[in-house]
């Protein structure tokens, strides 16, 4: 992603379906220039270059490629007081798809260029309008999936996660000059701040970052895990793999095991097991065997229903087929990234050659289980990196740079109460304001920043 914000960025900032109403957002110094070409305000005495406050401007639009005029609201923000820190307006009009394409080409005909992926967001960063944690929030506003997620992502973007942490690093500041002051004049009988003091500080800092690790591991906890469910027909061997999965990861012993037996319908309810492949913890879920024999309102059809429910809140789906496998699918493998097939009891026939997306298991023998825990593994993180909320990336953003700077400040502590050399405490608390700054986006690299904002829609 490129960086340069000397240029002018126009996108479209509502929803690509379409709607009663559309919105064009214009940024960049030649805003006004780049207006001219398309909007014409009701008031014809009135220049848009003589707006030298935020206004609303009703007219319409001229493009190049529509002859009718269009009726528009145009939204401007003149000055440095934009959401980009840059001239920045917005066209709002009708929502439909062609004409606000039209209005983009017309811009970028005028001198603007198409924006990328949240590069509104990224400017408004990178003039200090917001902080990474909070650019982040607005990625969760947007992908929302709940009212829990909502409110969780706008508490993040009023700063309720980097406020804290920014008046912590200005104490820390602060606390840092003091040191280096007295280590600049260590020849002199000068004391720049009480050991009491700095104790105190320091305590009070960890206790804040301490806290914050639990904030942000709570809220990383109470997103709902991603869901393996296991499907296919009656005694396939499904609740044997289930069973398998479950023990090659040593889950704990209260786990819930799915029973087994050579009857068909063994499976009526449905049985679930948190577990953890190698850092990927997810809930697997092993459902009745599908059957359309079964009537409507009979038990076994109530567990048909049930096993529909839960396959339609599959993260991942594991279609089991008995070896050597036998099934057709609508779409290619390829195209169907929260699938995948297993061919089980491959121990009884011989299995021929499968690529990533068929797995041959043995339950009995354990053949072919390590490598479906590693592709569901990689399907699931495949997922998070699509679905992934801004909570969930702030939380794996920053749990080592708070981890890392908790044990820096008690290592601090430390030394301020056994030993009280300044110089090894102003090393610590350089440090720590290193950690907190890659928190909050003071400290950052450019790669940090294309993942972040990568992740955004362009118009935002």
């Amino acid at each position: 992603m490129s960086y340069d914000t000397n240029d002018t960025i126009v996108a479209i900032g509502t929803a690509s379906r379409g709607g009663a109403r559309g919105m064009v957002r214009v940024s960049g110094p030649a805003m006004l220039d780049c207006l001219s070409a398309c909007f014409v305000a009701d008031e014809l005495s009135r220049s848009l270059a003589a707006i030298g406050v935020p206004s609303v401007v009703s007219g319409f639009i001229c493009t190049d490629d529509l002859s009718a005029k269009i009726p528009c609201d145009l939204f401007i923000w003149p000055s440095a007081k934009s959401y980009t820190r840059q001239p920045t307006a917005e066209l709002h009009t009708l929502g439909s798809p062609p004409l606000l394409e039209a209005i983009v080409r017309t811009v970028c005909r005028a001198g603007a260029r198409l924006a990328e992926p949240g590069e509104f967001t990224l400017r408004a960063f990178l003039a200090g309008r917001i902080d990474l944690t909070q650019a982040e929030a607005v990625l969760g506003v947007i992908d929302a999936r709940s009212q829990s997620d909502l409110e969780t992502a706008l508490s993040q973007l009023a700063g309720g996660l980097s406020g804290p942490l920014m008046r912590l690093r200005e104490q820390l500041l602060h606390i840092l000059a003091e040191l280096e002051a007295g280590l600049d004049f260590a020849d002199e009988d000068l004391e720049f701040i009480a050991p009491e003091e700095l104790c105190r500080v320091l305590r009070k800092a960890q206790e804040i970052v301490a806290a914050t690790i639990e904030q942000v591991a709570s809220r990383t906890d109470s997103v709902d895990l991603p869901r393996v469910v296991f499907t296919g027909p009656p005694n396939v061997g499904k609740s044997s793999l289930f069973n398998a999965l479950v023990d090659s990861c040593k889950a704990n012993e209260s786990t819930s095991r799915a029973i087994v037996s050579e009857h068909s319908g063994t499976t009526r309810d449905y049985v679930t097991a948190v577990v953890d492949f190698g850092g990927v913890v997810c809930e697997l879920v092993d459902t009745a065997g599908e059957d359309d024999s079964f009537f409507e309102n009979s038990i076994d059809g109530a567990a048909q229903k049930m096993a529909s429910e839960q396959q339609s809140r599959a993260t991942i789906q594991v279609k089991c087929v008995e070896a050597p496998g036998d099934f057709v699918l609508e779409k290619p493998l390829h195209e169907e990234p929260s699938l995948l097939v297993v061919l089980t009891k491959a121990d009884l026939a011989e299995v021929p050659v499968v690529g990533d997306s068929v797995v041959a298991c043995s339950s009995l023998t354990g053949a072919g289980i390590d490598a479906l825990r590693q592709q569901i593994g990689a399907r699931i993180e495949q997922a998070s990196q699509q679905e992934g909320s801004a909570v969930g990336i702030t939380a794996i953003r920053c749990a080592e740079s708070l981890s890392h700077a908790n044990e820096t400040l008690k290592r601090a502590l430390g030394l301020a109460v056994e030993s009280g050399v300044e110089e090894l405490i102003a090393a610590e608390v350089r440090v720590a304001l290193l950690d907190l700054g890659q928190v909050v986006g003071v400290v950052y690299t450019d790669d940090i920043l294309d993942r972040i904002f990568s992740q955004f829609c362009i118009g935002k």
